[in-house]
């Protein structure tokens, strides 16, 4: 790892929010609207990736606590894997073989056998590679699996209900998404293929109607759109509904924004320099959006609790500007002027998780043009001394 960077701590706000299905009700649903309290990233550390990394994933890859990372290497057709120390840093990248050009990365247990397998969405091949884990960090042969042209992305969740995860990959060249059904042996049947907007770039899984079943929200760079699909429950989906986004819609992620038992989406918009906020109003439809400012050409986009005070922050990798914007939520579907610290070279994805298990999320960037990864530590409230 190479040397931690002392910065200035700077006062803002951030989860993951395409996990996020159930929204707490009564005194756990979090504090009323109003000013958010503060949180500090006081150290920045970089890792070593493969050429080109363009996405970055955090789970548990080996059979500690501790998380660890997957780096999809779009230059290196390889996935850099890099295993936690639990202090935020972490042991020098193993690399695994992927298909031609891998753009995106996602991590789950594709077979049931309790350990964690990679999926990795490869633009090149129109394939998602799939590599599972041997629960010591390492992985098997890769199989690859056709999905269609333009794989640019690929998500994981249960779509039919059965308890085996399933894969949903954005076709860009298309203008579709393309469902895979899991057998819960890490092979995997047909489940059709739907019409989105123009241009899909990602697609997040969530229950957008709160019927309990899994729903597809879907960002078109081509078409300023949204597109969402409501799932049926099993593993079909109906008739896509689009929604106008910024300009040149990227990345799509759900999280609870306002104080609402809804769900919401977040869109990053890359030309607009902007995220389009979607308040839900409990059936899969949504509220006429509002735009939150950014740095240059937003990527990644996280929606996420960073300083624990209940409401809902964002996040984005801005690759024009090579920095991350962070906005503190207000709870009311409104946030504060954004926050920028620099990242690595030309920055398209972030994440989140705790990478020093002190009990506050963390950020990580995928910088394509350094090779590297970025560690953001969380150091304001919430976090354990």
């Amino acid at each position: 790892m190479t040397a931690a960077v002392a910065i200035a701590a700077c006062v803002i706000a951030m989860a993951p929010a395409d996990t996020l299905i159930h929204r707490p009700s009564g005194p756990d649903a979090g504090p009323p609207p109003g000013e958010p309290t503060e949180i500090r990233f006081p150290v920045i550390s970089d890792e070593r990736a493969g050429n080109y990394p363009c996405s970055v994933a955090i789970g548990f890859l080996d059979a500690d606590t501790i998380p660890d990372l997957a780096v999809a290497n779009y230059g290196s057709n390889s996935v850099s894997v890099l295993l936690g120390n639990g202090d935020g840093t972490f042991q020098a990248r193993r690399e695994f073989p992927a298909a031609f050009l891998p753009y995106t990365v996602a991590i789950g247990d594709l077979n049931r056998d309790g350990r964690a397998d990679l999926a990795v969405a490869s633009e090149g091949s129109g394939q998602v590679t799939e590599l599972l884990g041997d629960g010591k960090g390492g992985f098997g042969e890769r199989r690859d699996l056709d999905v269609g042209g333009g794989a640019y992305s690929v998500a994981i969740g249960d779509l039919d209900k059965d308890g085996n995860a399933d894969l949903v990959a954005s076709n860009l060249n298309q203008n579709r998404v393309t469902v895979l059904l899991g057998r819960g042996d890490g092979t995997f049947r047909p489940g059709g293929s739907y019409a989105t907007a123009h241009g899909p770039r990602s697609a997040t899984i969530a229950d957008l109607d709160l019927d309990g079943s899994p729903d597809l929200a879907v960002a078109c760079f081509n078409s300023n759109a949204v597109s969402v699909l409501l799932g049926n429950g099993d593993g079909t989906f109906r008739r896509r509904r689009d929604h106008a986004a910024g300009q040149s819609p990227y990345s799509v992620q759900c999280g609870w924004i306002d104080g609402d038992p809804w769900p919401d989406l977040a869109v990053s918009c890359l030309a607009s320099n902007s995220v389009s906020i979607f308040l839900g109003t409990g059936n899969g439809a949504f509220r006429r959006r509002r735009e939150v400012m950014t740095a240059a050409q937003p990527y990644g986009l996280a929606v996420v609790d960073l300083n624990g005070d209940g409401r809902a922050d964002l996040a984005t990798a801005d690759l024009a500007t090579s920095t991350i914007t962070v906005a503190a939520g207000k709870g009311d579907g409104g946030f504060l002027r954004g926050i920028q610290l620099a990242t690595g070279r030309y920055p398209q994805c972030i994440a989140v998780g705790d990478l020093n298990q002190d009990g506050a999320p963390d950020l990580v960037t995928a910088n394509t043009a350094s090779n590297t990864v970025r560690i953001f530590l969380n150091r304001g409230k919430g976090a354990r001394p």
